[in-house]
């Protein structure tokens, strides 16, 4: 007997979204091991969680998950999605599903009644932004959506691609065999009831398959394309899509052309691969925040004696703290586990890293010098560290653009200023550093300021409520 647990009626305005991991995905566990398709980890996350997390990122919270081969293993997982997630998953069996992906989708309508729904398959990668612009597109009545991506050169696998002919915005045809076709189906759809209905149809005439439902409702004219193309999809139902798809998640490490030059040709390339190598971990981003922290702290403390020995094992260490730093952000962008209490926690623990090494550093050097200088030249260097993160952020909030990551940017950032203090603490000039990097912070921090303020001046800018000095 099918399992129908009843979708809640929604307090949001976006759909339930249907997904289809009833298939025996056999392509997929050739020469793999007995694993159903949906349990086969991609980066650290199952298939199946990967599938609800791309869709939760977009603004869906509801879901239909449509069982059928090992049904009782593919739901407890996904039921440990959604105790993870914190979404809701209702379930129900397809008792016929080895007659096709149409019999899944018709199993899901008593669970979805008259209410639009969103429907994809669950070894399908999809980009959440390519899920927001489909969403933005919701189906008329009796009237069925689907994202297609004009541009062949998207497609990894070609000869499996399910071809659809788009004329004057309306599918007219679909299929794999389609011997004239403009678009590629992505396998992501927004749909009324309608479909049901032609499924029912279809599957009256011997044809079981999703897509028999689909050449059904075009014959009909009610199927509409939504233009994706340049957004990312992929289908993973092959071991060189699998291997794909790994490469794409990893390329999605990448913080997106805002790290600095020590980020950039030092620290990132270690932290990846540390990343590839943690995602396997239980460890959350939060988790490698926190040990980036303590770790920084540990080689503050180091920094805070007089001994040089223990110099260089608090520069070596908050250096490694520095790299272990970027792998939170990489981890939370390949498990798509960003949230704004991470990089709020992030920002925050940073900061108070920055305050702890630099004043363990000025309170080392006051235990050597005799003099009343260093406490207010240590002082002052740290914070520019505070002021770097402030005036940035400033920026952003009173002019509403980022300020540019130019070269001024780059030298203010901290991944510049941890290097410089840990190889002055490995020299054995620890506080030199923190000056010569203070001084040079300052500097970049008042070009800022200075930006800042004839942007002010400039007549097409209007000052709103946010510019108010507070």
């Amino acid at each position: 007997m099918p399992s129908l647990d009843r979708v809640p009626p929604g307090e949001i305005d976006t759909p339930v979204a249907v997904i289809l991991a009833a298939g025996e995905g056999s392509r997929l566990r050739s020469g793999r091991s007995s694993v159903p398709k949906p349990l086969v980890r991609l980066r650290g996350l199952s298939i199946a969680e990967r599938s609800v997390a791309q869709l939760l990122t977009a603004g869906v919270e509801r879901f239909v998950i449509v069982l059928g081969c090992d049904a009782m293993l593919v739901r407890r997982e996904f039921e440990r999605v959604a105790k993870r997630r914190r979404c809701h998953i209702s379930f129900v069996e397809a008792t016929n599903w080895e007659k096709g992906n149409g019999c899944s989708v018709i199993a899901a309508a008593p669970l979805i009644g008259d209410s639009p729904f969103l429907l994809t398959m669950v070894d399908h990668l999809l980009a959440p932004g390519m899920i927001r612009d489909v969403l933005a597109e919701p189906p008329a009545e009796d009237e069925v959506a689907l994202a297609v991506d004009h541009d062949a050169k998207n497609v990894f696998d070609l000869s499996d691609l399910t071809k659809v002919e788009v004329c004057e915005g309306r599918i007219v045809a679909i299929g794999k065999d389609l011997a004239t076709w403009n678009a590629g189906d992505t396998g992501l759809f927004y749909c009324s009831s309608m479909l049901f209905e032609m499924l029912e149809r279809a599957h009256k005439q011997g044809n079981f398959s999703l897509t028999d439902g689909v050449k059904e409702c075009a014959a009909q004219g009610v199927v509409r394309a939504i233009d994706v193309t340049g957004k990312l999809w992929l289908d993973v139902d092959t071991p060189g899509a699998f291997q794909e798809a790994t490469r794409r998640i990893d390329a999605a490490m990448a913080k997106g052309g805002e790290d600095g030059f020590i980020s950039q040709y030092i620290n990132r390339p270690l932290s990846r691969r540390l990343s590839v190598a943690l995602s396997r971990t239980p460890l959350s981003p939060n988790h490698i925040t926190l040990l980036s922290f303590f770790m920084g702290l540990l080689g503050a403390a180091g920094l805070a004696t007089t001994a040089p020995w223990f110099w260089v094992a608090g520069g070596i260490l908050i250096q490694i703290a520095s790299i272990v730093d970027g792998c939170d952000g990489e981890i939370a962008r390949i498990k798509l586990l960003q949230s704004p209490q991470g990089a709020w926690l992030d920002t925050v623990l940073d900061r108070y890293s920055d305050l702890a090494i630099g004043l363990a550093v000025t309170f080392a050097a006051s235990q050597i010098h005799d003099a009343v200088w260093v406490w207010p030249a240590g002082f002052a260097a740290t914070a520019s560290f505070l002021m770097a993160s402030y005036v940035t952020k400033e920026f952003q909030i009173r002019f509403h653009r980022p300020y540019p990551n130019n070269l001024v940017n780059k030298l203010k950032r901290r991944d510049l200023r941890i290097l410089v203090i840990a190889v002055g603490a490995v020299m054995g000039q620890p506080l030199v550093a923190l000056l010569v990097i203070g001084l040079l912070t300052h500097l970049a921090v008042f070009q800022i300021l200075v930006s800042g303020w004839y942007a002010t001046l400039l007549p097409s800018k209007v000052l709103t409520p946010s510019t108010k000095r507070g």
